[in-house]
């Protein structure tokens, strides 16, 4: 909303990055309200990734973002994202959805952003309290399972036609993979990233901003709560009971800390309906795999 901080703040970054012989790698999340051509032009130029919100069929889209005046913004944004993700030649960027309860059948906005000429696709489960409607519960596990292995043999068939998407959760490297650190740590929150905020207090990430015992310190004084930064350094797939027996925890390093202190007031924890999908996610990620080999083979 407040565009000219966004490109003051690209112009001192490449200021530093040349005195200091660093490569910033700048990335912008939009819901497309306010996106025009000077800003995708902007983008074009100097962030590595872009984050375009959409949750996929017009009906689910605007029933969980309308404007304030209760009308849905679908039409409005969906031009702009398409003419956004063709000038960027369908590469380094994301229409990045989220399912609730409400909309259980997913698979199909994802088919829907396909449909609509989106190659770069992520869809991913809400995370909410309980109290929330829009939650999703234990008993929409079995639904969400189904779902998964819906789309996943939906991708291999649209594939083998030559129309294939990429889908960002079942993009899994099951030969490599990251560093063993990565795969035992997860997202680095705390250790190897900090959330700032407006008033430049320091917090692990994003998602425990507010939350006090997780302040780390502020731009003026630096990390002045070394305790923390060594609490998360401590969050891994080893110290987490619920991680050291389950075959994916290599490729979801444990989960989000974030998810963990919300759902059960510590990090050390896991959020369980988030394990069962990544879970379900791994398998279908390997299906693919072994499906699309197997058709190569044939050939």
């Amino acid at each position: 909303m407040n565009w000219q901080v966004v490109k003051d703040l690209v112009t001192y970054g490449r200021e530093q990055e040349k005195l200091h012989n660093k490569n910033f790698r700048f990335t912008l999340t939009t819901n497309g309200v306010l996106l025009s051509d000077e800003i995708m032009e902007f983008c074009n130029r100097e962030m590595a990734n872009v984050v375009l919100s959409v949750d996929g069929r017009k009906e689910v889209h605007d029933f969980m973002r309308p404007f304030r005046k209760g009308t849905g913004s679908y039409d409005m944004i969906m031009p702009k994202f398409k003419k956004f993700a063709d000038s960027r030649n369908q590469q380094k960027y994301y229409v990045r959805g989220t399912f609730t309860h409400y909309n259980l059948d997913f698979a199909n906005d994802v088919l829907h952003l396909a449909d609509e000429g989106f190659e770069q696709i992520s869809v991913e489960p809400v995370v909410a309290p309980a109290t929330e409607e829009y939650a999703l519960k234990e008993s929409d596990i079995p639904a969400i399972l189904a779902e998964y292995d819906k789309l996943a043999a939906e991708m291999v068939k649209r594939e083998k036609e030559g129309r294939g998407f990429t889908f960002f959760h079942y993009m899994i490297d099951l030969s490599g993979g990251p560093c063993v650190y990565k795969r035992l740590s997860g997202c680095g929150s705390g250790t190897e990233y900090l959330a700032v905020t407006p008033w430049g207090d320091l917090y692990p990430c994003h998602q425990f901003v507010g939350i006090e015992k997780y302040l780390m310190g502020n731009v003026d004084e630096g990390i002045t709560r070394p305790d923390i930064v060594d609490e998360f350094k401590c969050c891994n797939v080893y110290t987490k009971e619920k991680c050291r027996n389950c075959f994916a925890k290599f490729y979801c390093s444990g989960g989000c800390a974030a998810n963990s202190y919300n759902f059960h007031g510590t990090i050390q924890d896991a959020y369980d309906i988030g394990c069962e999908l990544q879970r379900k996610r791994v398998e279908c990620a390997i299906m693919i795999k072994a499906a699309l080999a197997d058709n190569a083979d044939k050939e």
